[in-house]
């Protein structure tokens, strides 16, 4: 290579590395402020908004979860309150059709396989009766109903109940 032509590349790279040193150092921009009042969430459709409601979500949950079976081993391993949805019921589809309903769901715990069957069904419908109860008092328009669910901790469903059972059996698939 002639001294002119290395001396050419030597300064291009030199400028090229350079140039590339500047662009590439530039600090960083400052972070946002913080701003001074927290919003509201974006998207609520999963979230019970209404503060009654929340407290008694809150409520149900810490009920359900104090209940305890034979031997002082806990009901319930797990409870759930999902926000309020409108529900097909099962007899057909349509807007005239849907009710709005709270979702609640229990998972078993250790002291549910110690209970009696005729004990187990009696625990359901007194729970869906004093969910009913709570949910009337606090008087929603439309009215709010419960879903009750009842499942194991591997995900078999034992109840799932809209209006109790006038024959007593609200539980299947725990025998």
């Amino acid at each position: 290579m002639r001294p002119h032509k290395l001396i050419c590349w030597t300064k291009s790279t030199l400028l090229r590395t350079a140039w590339l040193a500047v662009i590439g150092c530039q600090p960083a921009p400052p972070p946002p402020a913080p701003l001074e009042q927290e919003l509201p969430p974006a998207y609520t459709s999963r979230q019970i908004t209404d503060p009654a409601l929340r407290q008694l979500a809150e409520e149900i949950q810490n009920w359900a979860l104090k209940q305890v079976g034979p031997g002082g081993q806990p009901l319930y391993s797990r409870a759930e309150v999902l926000a309020p949805a409108q529900t097909v019921m099962p007899y057909g589809v349509g807007a005239y059709q849907q009710e709005p309903r709270l979702p609640v769901i229990l998972t078993t715990g250790a002291g549910w396989a110690g209970l009696a069957r005729e004990d187990k069904e009696a625990k359901v419908a007194e729970l869906f009766r004093t969910l009913t109860a709570k949910l009337e008092a606090l008087k929603t328009q439309p009215p709010l109903r419960p879903t009750l669910t009842i499942q194991t901790p591997q995900g078999l469903e034992l109840a799932w109940i809209n209006y109790l059972d006038p024959s007593g059996k609200n539980l299947h698939g725990d025998e």
